[in-house]
């Protein structure tokens, strides 16, 4: 979100006791989650696997309606797609015939921008994630990095009020994770949006969140949430040699492994 579009303060997105069941699954996917989500908040989804991170995000972008309770976004029901999401994946699912300016474009594409308009917002996110000289290659000729950075401008570009990611980060190695988790941290303090992310990294959550959420094992409900108390901007090397962060990281730690421990029992 534009620093001239910035939301004010109170609530983005809220759970209220809601509960999804896959058809023909024995259990829920998730039971009884209540979570609250401020505007321009950064908030990390933590927990073991089949604990129900993604479908929280599924949820919050209208993709899944629950069996029971109800989602809000922006003090509305979500009933529907929430248009007002940009949602990253797993996978960067850029589009193999559009150059990465084209891929970047498209969201803009589809609202009808005018052409002059897109160019121009186009080349400043190119140049804001680093793909500058790659403006016309295509998804096979870039890195995974690259991929990655292709995908977030692209689900940014048009300003969405809420960013909900799916372990952005996973796949990449050590040191390309670092350098776009700083830089998302850069857009999210440009844009002043909201941003919802899934990770198993705890060293990430710290860095990158606001608030820490701890799910269950599954079916999954929010076990605890957790205030960073770090303040903002942070950078990773200073923040990980402190005590307050190995505390942190310590009590995350243990709430995590309790957690898988009771899903593998």
């Amino acid at each position: 979100m534009s620093t001239s579009q910035r939301q004010p303060p109170g609530e983005a997105l809220r759970f209220e006791h809601v509960t999804l069941e896959f058809p023909g699954s024995h259990r829920p996917a998730i039971e009884d989650v209540s979570l609250q989500v401020d505007r321009g908040k950064v908030v990390a989804v933590i927990g073991p696997s089949g604990c129900g991170k993604s479908t929280i995000l599924n949820l919050a972008a209208g993709l899944l309606t629950p069996t029971r309770g109800e989602v809000h976004y922006a003090g509305r029901p979500v009933t529907g797609v929430n248009s007002d999401a940009a949602y990253v994946t797993q996978q960067s699912h850029l589009l193999p015939w559009l150059s990465v300016k084209a891929n970047i474009a498209l969201a803009l594409k589809f609202r009808s921008v005018p052409k002059d308009e897109r160019e121009e917002r186009v080349a400043h996110w190119v140049e804001l994630v680093g793909l500058t000289g790659f403006e016309n290659h295509y998804p096979r000729e870039l890195s995974g990095g690259m991929q990655k950075r292709c995908a977030i401008a692209r689900a940014l570009i048009y300003d969405p009020s809420i960013v909900l990611m799916d372990e952005p980060f996973g796949p990449l190695d050590a040191i390309t994770r670092l350098e776009l988790q700083q830089e998302l941290l850069n857009i999210w303090r440009e844009q002043n949006g909201t941003l919802i992310f899934v990770t198993h990294d705890l060293n990430e959550a710290i860095y990158l969140a606001d608030e820490v959420v701890v799910m269950s094992k599954g079916p999954g409900t929010v076990r605890r949430t957790i205030p960073v108390p770090f303040e903002r901007p942070r950078r990773i090397g200073s923040l990980v040699e402190s005590r307050a962060f190995s505390e942190l990281h310590n009590d995350l730690w243990s709430l995590f492994a309790a957690e898988r421990k009771g899903a593998a029992a």
